[in-house]
């Protein structure tokens, strides 16, 4: 039988002073309360969104917040239920957590992790549906997006200093958020790629193929089918068409046999002259320009 948590005494004696402690709720992951004595209490999954909401949207009606977490239920119903849920955390945290009659709102002092997390409830299944199902998605998706945007900004700054091993890190992280994204996986064969790593850059596209395949029924898009041309000719490929910069033109294959003509084609170049390129098919004057 799970132990049952004891009602929280939430204020202590300093002197002749009497010292609030505030209550701190993790509702960013599997939802919780961290008590005063240090331990920490799982909040049961209404009672988790009642909080959250609470927490980014402020003082609420109980009305409306009935029809939030009850959407299917008829009001009166609905009010009822609440009002037990209510009597329940106040049973359990007394008046720390959540105060107010006609209006809820968090106590005073009530901390949260919900202002910079990256998710909100991770974790907490769809038992809430209706509107606040919705709230939740949105929610999530703003902070999954604001985490890509960091995540992208940072594996490019480490792209751009050749810090590959540290643009790695990221793009794998970026991966682990977005797993059914191209765009993130030929980040990863491409960095590997620029590191000098073919073999996996080659597996990079083995993974991103079956993940395709095994969750959306489909197969790597030509970006990525182009990026897979540029691994397997080991160093002899004309790079894949990124938008950025392609992976062969940041590690250029080796130009054997063709110093003088490169010589040449920079001189003109330079000289904002019109290069003409000419010789038969197979010799190498798309590798060359």
């Amino acid at each position: 039988m799970a132990a049952a948590v004891q009602p929280v005494a939430c204020a202590a004696h300093c002197g002749n002073s009497l010292v609030v402690q505030a209550m701190q709720l993790s509702l960013s992951g599997s939802p919780q309360a961290l008590l005063p004595n240090g331990s920490f209490a799982p909040l049961a999954v209404r009672d988790a969104a009642l909080l959250a909401w609470l927490a980014l949207e402020g003082p609420t009606s109980r009305t409306r917040v009935a029809q939030l977490l009850w959407p299917d239920s008829e009001p009166e119903a609905a009010r009822n239920t609440l009002r037990q849920r209510l009597f329940q955390l106040r049973r359990q945290f007394g008046d720390a957590l959540v105060v107010g009659h006609a209006t809820l709102a968090l106590a005073d002092g009530v901390r949260h992790d919900l202002l910079d997390a990256d998710d909100v409830l991770a974790g907490v299944s769809h038992e809430v549906g209706g509107e606040f199902a919705a709230w939740l998605g949105q929610q999530r998706e703003r902070r999954h997006g604001r985490m890509r945007s960091s995540l992208v900004e940072l594996c490019d700054m480490a792209e751009l200093a050749r810090d590959y091993a540290d643009a790695l890190t990221h793009a794998r992280e970026l991966l682990a958020l977005e797993p059914l994204s191209e765009d993130a996986h030929r980040r990863v064969m491409r960095l590997h790629y620029l590191a000098g790593d073919r073999a996996a850059g080659l597996l990079a596209f083995d993974r991103c193929e079956q993940v395709l395949k095994d969750e959306v029924g489909a197969r790597p898009s030509p970006l990525t089918l182009a990026l897979l041309d540029t691994l397997q000719a080991n160093g002899h490929g004309e790079g894949a068409p990124e938008r950025r910069l392609p992976a062969a033109v940041l590690r250029p294959p080796r130009m054997v046999g063709r110093s003088d003509d490169l010589r040449a084609a920079l001189a003109g170049w330079a000289a904002q002259q019109v290069v003409w390129v000419v010789g038969e098919a197979g010799m190498g004057k798309s590798r060359l320009l």
